[in-house]
């Protein structure tokens, strides 16, 4: 994490590696409650906080909103990470905050819809050249049910998405608003999906 002087956590040459290790000496890690930041107990997933002589003070730009979180009289840096600490202290990621929607009281991984979409519907994207064949977003607005939004480069329609889904084992809860047919799906240099861009398609 720039924001951080990059690290973190480290796994230690010679020793199991567990998720993305251990925090190095100096750094504290909390996780806690998405809502009320109330820490969790251990083993617990949540969004990862942190705080040592490596974590940043601070943005420039006085209009970025603060990364930080008080807890329990501590100022935390919010990593926008989700994740757990095992028994014996290791970090283990469970994916970004923004990759996560709340439907019905339940946290669901747009990841996750994505894997599965992947497998189920795995023949008609291997038909596909090279670069990804399926991204999934979605659109949080207060008052109304959070919509997810499936973009592809091969053809399908919502019934069999949803259908799909189903199959996965997903609740009833998480139903696809609308499926969109692309030429190609947008990638950043690093060549992961460019999430921005198909959101402005939204």
């Amino acid at each position: 994490i720039t924001e951080c002087s990059p690290v973190l956590t480290v796994n230690l040459s010679g020793n199991s590696a567990k998720g993305v290790g251990n925090p190095l000496p100096g750094v504290e890690l909390c996780i806690v409650n998405l809502d009320s930041h109330q820490p969790v107990a251990q083993g617990q997933r949540g969004l990862i906080l942190a705080r040592g002589p490596n974590v940043f003070k601070g943005y420039l730009n006085k209009g970025i909103s603060s990364p930080f979180i008080s807890v329990n009289g501590k100022e935390w840096y919010s990593t926008g990470d989700l994740g757990y600490l095992d028994s014996e202290g290791a970090l283990i990621l469970s994916g970004r905050l923004k990759r996560f929607i709340k439907i019905g009281g339940e946290m669901i991984s747009l990841a996750a819809i994505e894997d599965a979409l992947q497998k189920t519907l795995g023949k008609k994207a291997e038909s596909q050249q090279e670069g990804a064949t399926l991204a999934v977003c979605a659109k949080e607005e207060a008052g109304e049910k959070t919509k997810i939004f499936v973009f592809t480069r091969f053809a399908t329609t919502i019934e069999e998405i949803n259908r799909s889904l189903k199959d996965a084992g997903f609740s009833n809860l998480v139903k696809v608003y609308k499926v969109q047919q692309l030429d190609e799906i947008p990638l950043m240099g690093t060549g992961k999906v460019n999430y921005r861009a198909l959101e402005a398609l939204i």
